[in-house]
């Protein structure tokens, strides 16, 4: 199982890769590029994604199994997309068109896995799969790694008197590929200013290299030779190259009477196999470069012209190979020596005569301007990724829901609450769910919640979470500490329906807290608690109902009052049956109010079965009546189950108390007929002791109740048919849609 840690700049990010080219093995220098990209943002924390449309020749015909299997391993998801159309057609007119190679098999696998998984980083590998992007959703930081440029690069071949090979496009074409992007990749210096010239989109350069590593010096040739290592692949560009210098270089070689030896390796050998110089040696393919260098003396790069970077650079400067180049093949990497900076082969050539008759010290001197070169090119990229990084998490949209682990458990108010929430934003942005208080248990026994919601985070100091913390990671649960997660990730809203100390410790001046205090006190299972606002840029609390109560809560936190429903739209409840018996009706109140004591003898009177059902945390015994009462959350969590047939009727008498107000919510949408009473009908506070209940208000109240009692059913649905659909219009989701929407807008114009 890969795992991944939960510390570095990219910890707790998803990032998708998509390449045509696989990371293992890592005998090409296009997969060991694609390969340390990914390694690096796995080693800083993110989740690796990888999906390969295979187009190489060894995956047209096979399935290279212990190479997929590495793959497997190494990431913590692959994907191989099967190609419905043959790769590497020729250009159907004078260049490529840029989705010419494009293959709608990948577009209809992203649609689905985009449509199932939430990423914040995709990296597509080459301009010619740039359209890819257009499947992501604009939350998604989308990164072009161009490897070359392939504009002009049919022109720069025939230059070369050779044939256009693989792709190649124009420059417009090319820019549409690069405008596709939130971030370009140039693997070189002079390519990134080219990029900047043809497109608006920022654009970083971040050459290819492998980490430094020490490798045994050769011993000398026992024959006195000078041996030069040049090894290349099987490509015309190689083959020219090689070709033009081993001619420019014999003469020179010859007149000297220089001991030298020029020793190629790789499968560029294959075309060079009818050259005839005395000092040449064709080694073939070898198992590794590593292997080949030991028995060098020095690394030549012979190549005047060509695209991209030289990759067989960078491998010989992190094996702090003594390295003789052109200027040309040390493109995208640091000179520090006169012999990086070469002008022609000519020079080249009597560079090596010279070093094949110096004292061999001189090559310990140039062995460390590779070893200088190697750390100057190693800051460059991890400067340009960490720019990357920040880049990204500056765009990024994130909304975090905090929430008690019972939303992940069937059946539970907190579960449809999520459902809803998570529904009506995934659209919007990367939502992800913060599991902050609860069991970690709940989790782990529910899989199908946790892939519903995509990404979910589990606070570090969940109960139980030691014993579960395996479980979490198969399923694809990060742990975080909450306050670590906050600072990392910067969520640009944060919707409260769970507590966590941290949510009051982290400061996020760039984000917006929204505190629903109906799903914190039943999750709280108390209606005395602070919401969270300090540190956060703008502070709310979103209730269905506006109150006293609610309103005393916002101006203890300095928030703001929004009146919006739990549910987006009416949950799906399953209706346990009505049994047999007298009518019930629930009241809404304190179960120590006078007003719930009268209209419990009201109810009774006139044929009805009272239920008190009482605000959380309440204390008290009751004592006024000896009606049945049950919490709030007690009472919602058995009509949600399917457990309790919802009241025939119900009357609240609680002016919006923190937890009925949710509770009202709910039998509203169950259709259960419900009149509420006043603050003009009822005295202001009908919970507070000894205040006498107004006689006016018990007039109405009798009026309501005889009502209930005797009127036929279909005069209350015609009668609350309109404030059903009233609950159903979810009004105040839309403000919070267009609230997110302006930040979101906001942010990306700064």
């Amino acid at each position: 199982m890969t795992r991944v840690p939960a510390s570095g700049s990219c910890a707790g990010r998803r990032v998708l890769v998509l390449s045509p080219t696989p990371t293992h093995p890592q005998d090409y220098g296009n997969r060991k590029r694609i390969f340390q990209i990914c390694s690096r943002y796995a080693e800083e924390g993110a989740r690796i994604t990888f999906v390969h449309y295979p187009s190489e020749e060894e995956w047209r015909d096979t399935l290279p199994l212990a190479a997929e299997r590495a793959m497997k391993q190494a990431w913590v998801r692959y994907y191989t997309i099967a190609p419905t159309r043959p790769p590497h057609c020729a250009a159907q007119a004078g260049h490529h068109r840029i989705d010419e190679w494009w293959d709608e098999a990948i577009g209809q696998f992203l649609k689905w896995l985009f449509s199932v998984q939430a990423f914040d980083i995709f990296i597509v590998n080459y301009s010619w799969l740039s359209k890819a992007f257009e499947y992501a959703p604009p939350w998604t930081f989308k990164i072009l790694d161009t490897h070359d440029k392939v504009s002009r690069r049919r022109e720069m071949l025939q230059s070369l008197g050779l044939d256009p090979e693989f792709f190649y496009t124009t420059d417009e074409e090319e820019t549409v590929a690069l405008r596709r992007a939130d971030l370009v990749w140039a693997i070189k210096r002079e390519e990134k200013e080219a990029f900047e010239r043809m497109s608006p989109t920022p654009v970083l350069t971040v050459p290819h290299l492998d980490p430094a590593r020490a490798l045994d010096r050769a011993q000398p040739d026992p024959d006195g030779y000078f041996r030069i290592g040049v090894i290349g692949a099987r490509n015309n560009v190689n083959r020219m190259n090689i070709g033009e210098f081993l001619k420019a270089a014999e003469p020179i070689f010859l007149e000297s009477f220089a001991p030298v030896k020029i020793v190629v390796a790789g499968t560029v050998c294959d075309m060079l196999a009818g050259l005839d110089y005395p000092f040449l040696e064709l080694r073939g393919r070898v198992k590794s470069v590593e292997e080949f260098y030991r028995t060098v003396d020095c690394v030549a790069i012979p190549m005047r012209a060509s695209t991209g970077l030289k990759i067989k650079t960078g491998e010989a400067l992190s094996l702090g190979m003594p390295v003789v180049s052109l200027a040309h093949a040390f493109e995208g990497y640091d000179p520090t020596d006169r012999l990086h900076m070469l002008e022609d082969f000519d020079d080249m050539a009597r560079a090596l005569v010279d070093l094949s008759f110096a004292p061999r010290k001189s090559l310990l001197s140039l062995a460390d301007a590779s070893r200088r070169s190697h750390a100057r090119t190693a800051q460059l990229i991890s400067d340009s990724l960490k720019k990357s990084d920040l880049m990204a998490r500056e765009k990024s949209r994130v909304i975090a829901i905090a929430v008690d682990s019972r939303a992940f458990v069937a059946g539970s108010i907190f579960n449809l609450a999520l459902r809803s929430l998570h529904e009506y934003l995934r659209y919007l942005a990367n939502v992800t769910v913060v599991v902050v208080r609860g069991q970690a248990s709940d989790l782990v026994g529910n899989p199908r919640a946790v892939n519903r919601y995509r990404r979910v985070i589990a606070a570090r100091d969940l109960s139980g979470l030691r014993a579960e913390r395996e479980a979490l990671s198969a399923l694809g649960v990060d742990v975080f500490g909450v306050e670590t997660w906050l600072r990392q990730v910067e969520p640009k809203v944060v919707i409260v329906d769970a507590l966590h100390p941290a949510l009051s410790r982290q400061a996020l001046p760039g984000g917006v807290v929204i505190s629903r205090p109906e799903m914190i006190a039943f999750s709280q299972g108390d209606a005395g608690f602070r919401v969270p606002a300090k540190g956060f840029r703008r502070a709310f609390v979103a209730a269905p109902r506006r109150s006293h109560e609610l309103a005393a809560l916002a101006g203890a936190a300095g928030a703001g009052v929004l009146q919006a429903p739990c549910f987006c739209r009416s949950p799906d409840i399953p209706v346990a049956p009505q049994r047999y018996g007298a009518p019930t009706l629930a009241i809404l109140g304190s179960r120590n109010g006078r007003a719930v004591a009268l209209a419990v003898a009201m109810a009774r009177a006139w044929g009805l079965e009272p239920l008190i059902v009482y605000g959380l945390g309440e204390r008290g015994t009751g004592a006024r009546t000896s009606a049945a009462a049950l919490a709030a959350d007690a009472f919602v969590e058995s009509l949600v189950a399917g457990r309790r047939a919802p009241p025939r009727f119900a009357l609240d008498l609680s002016l919006g108390r923190i937890g009925l107000s949710l509770t009202r919510e709910v039998l509203e949408r169950l259709h259960v007929p419900v009149l509420s009473a006043s603050a003009s009908a009822v005295h202001r506070s009908l919970e507070t002791e000894p205040q006498p209940f107004v006689v006016g208000g018990e007039r109405e109240l009798w009026a309501a109740i005889r009502a209930f009692a005797l009127e036929p059913e279909e005069t209350h649905r015609a009668r609350f048919e309109e404030t059903w659909r009233d609950v159903e219009r979810d009004r105040g989701w839309p403000w919070l849609w267009r609230y997110c929407t302006n930040l979101f807008n906001a942010r990306e114009v700064e």
